[in-house]
């Protein structure tokens, strides 16, 4: 018999789906197969008026091949000029970024597993 080969969901789909799990998902910078996700977690300086404000936080990109779903994490600055940069995060900070990514990964590999029936795994 031929090999049945099961076609994943569309890309409208997916888009509709990490856009409901909340701020995470970023769609511009998102295409077909490779997701763009971020956490702004921890402001560096609150004084700052807020279009002034960097925070450190974490990205991630999720990318698609096939039926199959791997990602990749960073850390860094989110800049005032709407960048990620790489960082080394300090220990007390870096837990608390790790906190973040931890519940948030948990709940797209849920969503990826009942949603989708695939896997998400890191890279």
């Amino acid at each position: 018999m031929p090999e049945i080969l099961i076609k994943g969901p569309s890309r409208g789909r997916l888009f509709k789906l990490f856009t409901d799990m909340g701020p995470y998902f970023r769609k511009l910078q998102s295409d077909e197969n490779k997701f763009f996700f971020d956490c702004l977690e921890i402001c560096v300086d609150v004084e700052e008026e807020p279009e002034n404000r960097v925070f450190f936080g974490w990205w991630m990109i999720v990318t698609r091949d096939d039926n199959k779903f791997s990602y990749e994490r960073f850390n860094g600055m989110y800049d005032i000029e709407a960048n990620w940069i790489a960082k080394k995060i300090n220990k007390k900070q870096m837990k608390q970024l790790d906190e973040s990514f931890d519940l948030f990964v948990t709940k797209l590999t849920d969503l990826i597993d009942v949603e989708v029936g695939c896997e998400l795994k890191p890279i």
